[in-house]
């Protein structure tokens, strides 16, 4: 069925069709509203009227394109006060499609025109006199705050998401994101779906980038991520932040990565070894022997207790797997895949895994004597069950658990 607020085309128009729906049946939000987005000697509320693409009191129908000096939506008095809005989502912000709203507005008597520009970029440097930037995540969260006190807040902040989800599962070029990370809560009643999968991801991709501890193990907080993340028809999604290191590389698989994957039960948290890394890793390998490399990953368990323990039943691996690709744009086929709790190679007796160092050994050896593409990798596991992955504490949980396992990335570049 379709949606009460997507009413056009333009996905500025929807969002803002959105907006202006839940301040027009819910007036008790309006004028806590106008303040925040900058407006001040706020007119009774009896006397406020609201309209969309259309200067105050002229009635245009349909989506506007760019350039005709008409706002996306009008707060406004007969005696003269107004708000104007203008919405960005796709398209970048221009101060001079500003100065003409308002140029609109003085010819049609409104001489002191208050301007609330929304958007996912930042806003020019220079703004008309009284406008105010607000930025989608900024509304997001406005709103977020008052659902136990309205109704229409919590359908319209569930309306951002599901419209954000729509848009990213559709490959559509939001320049950014619209709404703020608050946990991955997917559960029986609201299953693992791709579309609320990429949506997610993309959100917490973006908070962990922001991070300065994970500069500190040589993240690259500008890097490019993955361009499409794909999946439809899979069991999960994935993405990556790029190493420092790997600036400039053609190929991001030259370099190790941190990798965030969402299936249908479980979170991850890995760093991966692409098989052609640079650097001669393999060789060093051979170098420490099998002792070495263990002892590494002895480091790496002992660093990860404290995360383990912050997320019930969670898990921590080294993987190997080996892919076929039938065509270069093909998903890739699963040859072989061996995989290993770290507590295997930790001696003593313990509820958890038992001590078998003989699976990481297996592990190693094939690493060494591979003939064909192998991936290696240290993974945390996060049910989705644990109450910190399900909330925004989860970004947390991930920043540490790659900071615990970045002795692989220093064993792998290490000259």
């Amino acid at each position: 069925m379709r949606n009460v607020f997507d009413q056009y085309t333009q996905p500025e128009n929807r969002l803002t069709h959105a907006l202006v729906c839940t301040l027009d049946e819910d007036r008790s939000l309006l004028r806590p509203f106008l303040r925040w987005a900058g407006c001040q000697a706020v007119p009774p509320l009896s006397q406020l009227r609201i309209t969309e693409q259309q200067v105050p009191g002229e009635a245009l129908s349909g989506d506007e394109g760019e350039g005709t000096g008409l706002p996306d939506a009008c707060m406004f008095t007969d005696d003269g006060w107004l708000l104007l809005i203008e919405a960005k989502v796709q398209a970048g912000v221009s101060p001079g499609q500003l100065r003409r709203h308002i140029a609109t507005a003085n010819r049609h008597e409104f001489d002191n025109p208050y301007l609330l520009l929304l958007s996912v970029d930042d806003p020019p440097k220079r703004l008309p006199p009284k406008t105010t930037h607000r930025s989608w995540r900024e509304l997001y969260a406005w709103f977020r705050k008052r659902p136990d006190s309205s109704g229409w807040a919590r359908t319209f902040t569930d309306y951002m998401e599901s419209f954000e989800s729509r848009m990213i599962a559709d490959d559509y070029s939001i320049r950014g994101t619209l709404t703020m990370f608050d946990g991955l809560r997917f559960d029986t009643e609201n299953p693992y779906t791709y579309r609320e999968g990429k949506r997610r991801i993309r959100l917490l991709g973006d908070e962990l980038q922001k991070r300065k501890d994970l500069r500190d193990i040589g993240i690259d907080p500008k890097g490019e991520r993955r361009s499409a993340i794909t999946g439809r028809g899979g069991v999960g999604v994935w993405d990556f932040i790029p190493l420092m290191i790997a600036r400039g590389a053609k190929n991001f698989t030259d370099f190790p990565h941190l990798t965030m994957g969402l299936g249908q039960n479980e979170a991850g948290a890995a760093i991966t070894i692409p098989n052609g890394v640079r650097g001669g890793f393999r060789t060093r390998l051979k170098k420490v022997g099998e002792e070495g490399f263990i002892d590494v990953l002895r480091d790496i368990e002992k660093r990860l207790r404290p995360v383990l323990r912050r997320s019930k039943d969670s898990r921590a691996v080294l993987y190997a797997v080996q892919r076929h690709y039938p065509s270069q744009r093909s998903a890739g086929k699963l040859d072989a895949r061996a995989e290993a709790d770290l507590r295997t190679i930790i001696p003593g007796k313990r509820r958890e895994a038992k001590y078998q160092p003989q699976w990481v050994s297996a592990i190693y050896e094939v690493i060494t004597h591979k003939r064909s593409n192998i991936q290696l990798g240290v993974e945390v596991h996060f049910p989705y069950a644990c109450p910190v992955i399900r909330s925004v504490r989860a970004v947390d949980l991930f920043a540490s658990a790659w900071i615990a396992m970045s002795p692989l990335i220093d064993f792998v570049l290490d000259d």
